[in-house]
């Protein structure tokens, strides 16, 4: 089985409650399934906008691809 890979690319986002989200989508690479649909992460209940910025900040200095096989 071929393992294919992306470069992921994350943003914060925000509900209508103001709650903000992470969102993850494909910078480049392989063609993932994963890419075809929204994919996000809910954060607790109360964190900051700025909060989820530097979680944000985190996933992007160390995470560098997302592995599909």
């Amino acid at each position: 089985m071929t393992t294919k890979r992306a470069r992921p690319h994350f943003r914060v986002g925000e509900f209508a409650s103001g709650q903000p989200w992470i969102i993850m989508e494909c910078y480049d690479g392989d063609n993932l399934a994963l890419f075809e649909k929204t994919v996000g992460f809910d954060l607790r209940p109360g964190i900051s906008y700025e909060e989820a910025q530097r979680i944000v900040r985190l996933l992007k200095e160390n995470l560098i691809a997302v592995n599909e096989s």
